[in-house]
């Protein structure tokens, strides 16, 4: 009986934690990269809190190829060649943004954060 308490007592710890322990590397190697995290958003990619989807924006060199590669992991994302964003993209960058509805968005954005040159990916808020 004291063992049954003590693995509910570290599961639930585990659970307070918000399973971060259980995390895979694929997730937190995305998630250092991200200003927000998965458990933010349910299954259908839509927040927990406010039940709309998540916009998110990042920047990529203005090189053909990069456009091509992030166009191919995610071909909703929308592109300003000339807007810097909240992100604040550099001159010689291309600002993307894409929402995590209806698509396979964890899936999205850990190849979008394996990318080397995509720095960061940030929640993007539309004012």
């Amino acid at each position: 009986m004291k063992t049954i308490n003590q693995t509910l007592g570290i599961l639930a710890f585990l659970v307070l934690l918000g399973c971060s322990v259980l995390k895979s590397k694929e997730v937190k190697q995305a998630e250092n990269k991200m200003n927000f995290t998965f458990s933010k958003l349910n299954k259908d990619g839509l927040t927990k809190d406010r039940k709309t989807s998540l916009a998110f924006e990042f920047c990529i060199p203005n090189e053909p190829e990069f456009l091509d590669k992030v166009k191919s992991i995610d071909e909703s994302l929308a592109i300003y060649m000339s807007s810097t964003g909240r992100i604040g993209c550099e001159e010689n960058q291309i600002l993307c943004i894409g929402e995590t509805k209806g698509m396979d968005y964890k899936n999205v954005l850990i190849s979008l954060t394996k990318l080397p040159y995509v720095k960061s990916i940030n929640e993007s808020f539309f004012e």
